[in-house]
């Protein structure tokens, strides 16, 4: 079974490309807990979300409102079945044509190859801004 951060890499590797049903279908586990901050009533991408068909709406959400230009996950930090990884984002909200530059920090949890947790740290108020 490949490593904890292999398969972080390849999750990214599918965002990267633009694969969601592929990451949806090889990387999240059926019953994983996603959790990205933020207003929901100004970032449509914000909640917890549950499961396999809600992880896809956020993708959704995502592609909806974002287009990035640059989405670099810089550094990968493991732990037992814990994924850090720090990385940066430049984008454009499609609503505003507003830029929007981030720092990222996302934590995943690992069982069997596939995340069972998610959480993104970001600053939520600079996509507000971008968004508005």
């Amino acid at each position: 079974m490949a490593s904890n951060i292999d398969a972080t890499r390849k999750a990214y590797e599918l965002f990267q490309r633009g694969d969601i049903p592929a990451l949806i279908k090889e990387m999240i586990d059926e019953n994983c807990t996603w959790i990205s901050p933020g207003p929901k009533d100004k970032l449509p991408w914000a909640g917890t979300f549950k499961g396999k068909q809600e992880i896809a709406n956020f993708f959704a959400h995502v592609g909806e409102n974002l287009e990035f230009s640059e989405f670099v996950p810089r550094e990968m930090i493991e732990q037992g079945d814990t994924v850090v990884v720090l990385g940066t984002l430049t984008g454009r909200a499609k609503k505003t044509g507003k830029t929007v530059k981030n720092e990222w920090a996302h934590v995943f949890k690992f069982s069997q190859g596939k995340a069972v947790f998610f959480q993104e740290y970001i600053d939520t108020a600079a996509d507000v801004l971008a968004m508005s």
